[in-house]
């Protein structure tokens, strides 16, 4: 390190360049991120040239200085001064990463913070002005010749703005993600102590202030002209720092910095048109932070964070903001989705890992949306959920991955709506007829899957089960077996078990339904629906049963009467344990071990039931549940099976005179 501090040294010599200065602070800066040293108070000289760098230029001055380096003209300060701030900035946005930058930064954030701010503002007066000026005509003649001069220079002095504006800006963004409470008392132009650590946090209340705070049409003002400039001299950056301008922008647009100025309607319009042409012109990185500026406005929105709103009530302006938005991302999964606005059209992306990634950031988004959105618009914007869902479903590309990863969210998407259904008057209730339509359209998809035309239908006749199955068995279901739509879904699900393709994915899914929570009136019509088919299904022994899809039916069944309560388990344990002997019977010994698992669950679950139940059997029966428990003991001798079973051989005993 002595080294690297003595190379540097010339650099800020009496006889030195205020370029060859600025570009020795770059390397002072990088080499303290670097993280060779990190320990504060080893980084000796070349810490303590930033530190007194920065307080040399934090106050006004007309003979500013950085080491012997002395007599610098007004631009040169400004070149040094520029170079010094956005050093600063490095070490604060590297600071998120590397947290022994903290340590560095903690003594002097809260004097860099409303530095940064200030040059940002004279970077916006300087870039902006003139043409304001121009527009309301041309300059008096009595105008002063320090804004002359300031004219005559104002390129020289943007150049400078113009390489750490982005730097400056990117710490203040990092500083609003920490939360840090001195960063938005500098942001309104309030006066504040410096901060006992980088991220003194405000508490996890967020402000949603209603006005802006005084910097924020500076830092929006800035970015929103940079990603809105064609390339060229005159922009403010260049095409690849796109990603890195909209990643800031979503940090400025947080509520507790831009309040409800973003909804004003000519910024909204702008940004929004902004933002389209972002979408449908830059990479999948720019749109996946498009998506996440997109969901952050739904929900930070006025008409999303105030109370329900009363029919009647003018939301004409919100709701057309709200459906910008959600259109926005609409607009995303387009380009990475085939067929979501036409038939029969391409997407515009390959579905790589990336892509698919954002198809999942991109449904999150929309189902988060739909959570807040006024209840007189959720209808649609569930209506355009639910299309997407059945669009990705049916789309053979999409069966392998897309699918898979999309079913969780349309988990919580059901969830979302079926408690949406207590709010609706049951004879307007918008969310069971969606939910209707929903269930059609997996059906036809299932329908036209089972054709087994390509090598992805297989794919999707399980998908498309698992799908259904959710739709019934998310959150509160509302859809009981009275429904044709829904009766028809659980013959075919029944029916899977017998092909040998299909066999474990529909045990699974029976026993999802089965097992539904909360135990409502349609999810218990489902399995009183189902008992007599699994029960048909269970004791068919004279089929083959090559996925062993009568042994994964008859512990969803067992499971099913352990989770009943009362009388209700005492029946469908009546029920249930005649069916394990009977099939226990038809299929032989090689399935007595199992068999001899499932009564022993029961029998520790209700012991009072059990022994009502065997009280109930013939002689015959009786002897014959004996073998079975016995050899089925006998047959898992080994230690997995002794370890499974001997927590349960206490309860029961093995004791045959449960009638007694």
């Amino acid at each position: 390190m002595a080294q690297i501090s003595s190379a540097l040294t010339p650099a800020f010599a009496a006889d030195s360049s205020p370029e060859l200065a600025s570009e020795a602070v770059n390397v002072c800066a990088a080499f303290i991120a670097t993280g060779i040293v990190t320990d504060v108070d080893r980084m000796g000289r070349i810490l303590k040239t930033l530190v007194t760098a920065l307080e040399n230029f934090s106050t006004e001055s007309e003979v500013a200085s950085i080491g012997d380096l002395k007599g610098l003209s007004s631009n040169a300060q400004v070149m040094v001064k520029m170079a010094v701030f956005s050093a600063w900035a490095e070490l604060q946005v590297a600071s998120t990463e590397q947290k022994y930058l903290v340590d560095v930064l903690k003594p002097y954030i809260g004097t860099l913070t409303p530095l940064w701010l200030a040059s940002l503002r004279e970077f916006a007066r300087l870039r902006f002005e003139p043409d304001i000026s121009m527009s309301l005509g041309p300059p008096s003649l009595s105008g002063s010749l320090d804004s002359i001069y300031s004219a005559l220079n104002r390129e020289t002095l943007l150049r400078f703005y113009q390489d750490s504006w982005l730097k400056l800006v990117d710490a203040i963004a990092s500083l609003i993600e920490q939360d840090s409470e001195f960063v938005f008392n500098a942001l309104d132009g309030k006066e504040a102590d410096a901060p006992s650590t980088n991220g003194n946090s405000k508490g996890n209340d967020i402000n949603y202030r209603d006005e802006p705070v005084a910097f924020f049409f500076v830092l929006f003002g800035i970015a929103f002209e940079a990603l809105v400039a064609k390339p060229g001299s005159e922009a403010l950056a260049s095409k690849g720092q796109t990603l890195e301008i909209l990643q800031a922008l979503k940090k400025i647009l947080h509520p507790s910095v831009s309040g409800h100025a973003i909804y004003r309607e000519a910024i909204f319009s702008e940004t929004m048109d902004l933002l389209d042409r972002l979408v449908l012109t830059e990479g999948l990185d720019v749109q996946t932070v498009i998506v996440q500026i997109a969901r952050s406005l739904c929900i930070s929105h006025p008409s999303a964070t105030k109370a329900d709103v009363a029919e009647g009530e003018d939301l004409s302006e919100d709701i057309e903001q709200l459906f910008e938005l959600t259109r926005i991302i609409v607009l995303v999964l387009a380009g990475l989705l085939p067929n979501l606005i036409e038939a029969q059209q391409p997407a515009r992306h390959q579905l790589t890992e990336e892509a698919i990634t954002l198809v999942r950031v991109s449904l999150n988004a929309l189902v988060d949306a739909a959570e807040v959105f006024p209840s007189i618009i959720k209808t649609d914007l569930h209506a355009c959920i639910i299309h997407i869902f059945a669009t990705i479903l049916g789309t053979g590309s999409c069966q392998a991955v897309v699918v898979p990863q999309s079913l969780p969210i349309f988990k919580r998407f059901i969830t979302s709506i079926s408690a949406s259904h207590k709010t609706q008057k049951p004879k307007h209730n918008t969310s069971i007829i969606q939910l209707q339509g929903c269930l059609k359209r997996f059906l036809s998809i299932y329908m036209n899957a089972q054709k087994r035309e390509t090598e992805v239908s297989l794919p999707c006749v399980k998908n498309s089960l698992l799908a259904s199955t959710l739709l019934l068995s998310s959150g509160t279901n509302h859809l009981s077996a009275s429904e044709p739509l829904v009766t028809r879904f659980l013959d075919e699900l029944v029916d899977c078990l017998s092909d040998r393709m299909t066999a474990k994915v529909a045990a699974n899914c029976i026993r999802n339904l089965l097992l539904i929570t909360p135990k409502t009136p349609a999810g218990q019509s489902i399995a009183r629906y189902l008992l007599p088919l699994l029960i048909t299904f269970s004791t068919n022994t004279a089929t083959e049963d090559p996925e062993n899809a009568r042994a994964l039916t008859l512990h969803a069944l067992t499971a099913f009467v352990v989770s009943l309560e009362g009388k209700q388990r005492a029946v469908a344990m009546s029920v249930i344990v005649p069916t394990l002997l009977k099939r226990a019977n038809g299929d032989g010994e090689k399935v007595w071990k199992e068999t001899n698992a499932r009564l022993l669950e029961m029998a520790a679950a209700d012991p009072t039931a059990f022994r009502a139940v065997v009280g109930g059997m013939t002689p015959e029966q009786k002897v014959f549940m004996e073998g079975v428990l016995v050899k089925g003991k006998e047959g898992g001798r080994g230690k997995a099976d002794d370890a499974d079973d001997g927590g349960r051989e206490p309860t029961i005993a093995l004791r045959m005179d449960f009638g007694g």
